[in-house]
């Protein structure tokens, strides 16, 4: 290795070259031990809520797998069917009380202030306090490549910080990564520290580079000494990096998955080989990102279910009802799962795509119905596979059915448990209704088996025209008619933000009591102060103790609407919010 010193090149003896070798890989070494310590920490600060997760039986077989199972016996007076067309689910009461879930507040509940302030959004569903912590992962990469060293005379220091990171791209990039399994945080919320950190190994490999092509350039060299094979990998490695960063811009990901899923791969695969022919001291950084490439691709592998699924079009809603009744059981309310649709119908390529859609019903093994899935009408795929119900015609399996392949659940709530609640508040918005129709099934399901301590729920739905309500009517309906025999009140309000129309009226249907429809736009801050007031004053189910265990508020739409969230909680009268356990906010 040569270092400029006066403006003259000084060759370097192999002694001193070894001596930055090994100072090089002993900074990115004790670097990557310093982020596993933050996130030694971080589970130890989740601990408490993993640990009342973990005490929960039922909690333990929930979240992992997709199965069926089979139904336990059951009578006439333990089921209600009010012959829902979306839903149909059972009641099964107990005469005696189950133990309710421990509730183990989030460790943000009580620092309102500092946390109504990580929560201003800045870029996007990235928040200040997600901000904060990308801003820190970068001063700790900095640190890394400018310690006691000039990338200008020593940029092998960029390249090692390079291939120490890869273990931390793979990490955030997998679905099932150990990350999301540790602090209870799915995939999807933590994945933009994943293009973070690509961005900034990519950042880093140029760097690298350009410190070497500019070295070997002003030195007469470039030709010569990038014919050594070493420095062929070397670039092979480099063009990989910028391919991936290309092909990662949203631009592809939003028009052109396909080509940004095969660039991935291809690119990836590319500079795993190429970085360990260009430096061996990568290996171990390689090899560890590889084996949690294989970790994921196993687990996946073990939650893929190919099923015979019935579609049925709802028109009202412009979404397509997709109804796999051989699964009925393992997820969580929140979770989704990755659907491709395994028919030509779908086009050349529309076969092979996998979308992400919400689970909109609750795991329940007594269920006729099974795993529901409400797809919106948002795309080429998504039109394609509304346009097969629509057809209704018979295709090779027969009926109005196809074959789907389910990859999941993934997602979700996490370490937090729902029904250890006082009072629980769902604001969604169009397709958002799957997120609220799991959770509140799910929560009712639970009140009905005396394992739940919420008290008051209430379901807002915002959406565009009013006869969307048609369809959901029953499964409305049948969600209340449970409710009405549990200890929770459950109300139901719907509301649409257009004017109405010939094609769009209001349509002539007798409503239950607790489900009501309305004009114009939920006032997200009085819904929630007035459930915070009533779940205060409602009285303490047996079994949950003396005090209130706070208000979980879940929201599923778009991005302004988690900002109205946000200001609601940061409305509500700080005394109250203290006194019912404070109000703790999801995000879908």
């Amino acid at each position: 290795m040569e270092f400029a010193t006066g403006g003259s090149i000084v060759s370097e003896n192999p002694q001193r070259r070894a001596g930055h070798v090994n100072e090089n890989a002993r900074v990115v070494f004790w670097v990557d031990i310093f982020l596993l310590g933050i996130l030694g920490l971080s589970v130890l600060l989740v601990l408490p809520r993993a640990l009342a997760r973990l005490s929960v039986s039922s909690e333990l077989k929930q979240g992992h797998l997709i199965y069926r199972a089979t139904p336990g016996p059951q009578t006439d007076s333990q089921s209600v069917n009010s012959g829902a067309r979306l839903f149909e689910a059972s009641l099964n009461e107990k005469d005696t009380i189950s133990a309710v879930p421990r509730h183990a507040p989030a460790m943000t509940t009580p620092l309102r202030s500092l946390t109504s302030i990580l929560r201003i959004p800045i870029v996007g569903r990235i928040h200040l306090g997600g901000c904060l912590l990308l801003l820190a992962y970068f001063g700790v990469l900095l640190f890394a490549a400018l310690y006691k060293t000039s990338l200008f005379t020593n940029p092998v220091r960029a390249g090692y910080v390079v291939v120490s990171q890869i273990p931390v791209v793979f990490l955030f990039a997998t679905k099932n990564n150990l990350i999301s399994m540790l602090l209870g945080v799915g995939y999807d919320h933590v994945n933009y520290i994943h293009r973070f950190s690509g961005r900034l190994l990519v950042l880093a490999g140029n760097v690298h580079a350009i410190g070497y092509i500019y070295k070997w350039t002003m030195e007469g060299k470039f030709t010569e000494t990038i014919q050594e094979p070493k420095f062929v990998w070397g670039l092979v490695a480099l063009v990989c990096l910028d391919i991936l960063f290309f092909f990662s811009l949203a631009i592809w990901r939003q028009k052109a998955y396909n080509v940004f899923l095969a660039s991935h791969i291809v690119g990836f695969v590319l500079l795993l080989v190429a970085a360990c022919l260009h430096m061996s001291a990568s290996i171990p950084y390689v090899a560890a990102g590889a084996g949690l490439y294989v970790f994921d691709f196993l687990l996946r592998l073990l939650k893929t279910r190919v099923c015979t699924a019935r579609i049925q079009r709802l028109p009202e809603l412009c979404m397509t009802r997709v109804q796999i009744s051989r699964l009925n059981a393992g997820w969580r309310a929140g979770q989704h799962v990755r659907v491709r649709v395994l028919s030509f119908q779908m086009g050349w390529y529309g076969w092979s795509e996998v979308h992400p859609f919400t689970i909109a019903s609750a795991s329940d093994a007594s269920s006729q119905e099974g795993l529901i899935i409400l797809c919106k009408n948002t795309g080429r795929w998504t039109q394609r596979l509304y346009d097969m119900a629509h057809e209704d015609r018979r295709w090779e399996y027969g009926g109005n059915t196809v074959r789907v392949m389910l990859e999941g659940p993934y997602g979700g709530p996490g370490n937090t448990i729902n029904a250890s609640f006082s009072g629980a508040l769902f604001a969604v918005g169009g397709g958002g209704i799957s997120y609220a129709l799991s959770a509140v099934q799910e929560l009712v399901q639970r009140a009905a088996e005396r394992t739940s301590s919420v008290t008051v729920l209430d379901l807002l739905w915002a959406v565009h025209h009013p006869d969307c309500l048609t369809p959901m009517v029953p499964a409305f309906t049948q969600l209340l008619l449970q409710s009405a025999s549990t200890m929770t009140t459950l109300q139901i309000s719907v509301f649409y933000t257009r004017a109405e129309t010939i094609k769009h009226a209001i349509p002539l249907l007798d409503l239950p009591s607790g489900l009501t429809l309305n004009s114009g736009r939920p006032h997200l801050s009085a819904r929630l102060a007035d459930l915070v007031e009533r779940t205060y004053a409602s009285p303490h189910l047996p079994g949950c103790g003396e005090k209130h265990r706070g208000v979980f508020m879940g929201v599923c739409g778009p991005v302004e609407l988690g900002e109205c969230a946000r200001k609601a909680i940061d409305d509500v009268d700080s005394g109250i919010q203290k006194a019912v356990g404070g109000v703790e906010l999801h995000e879908e």
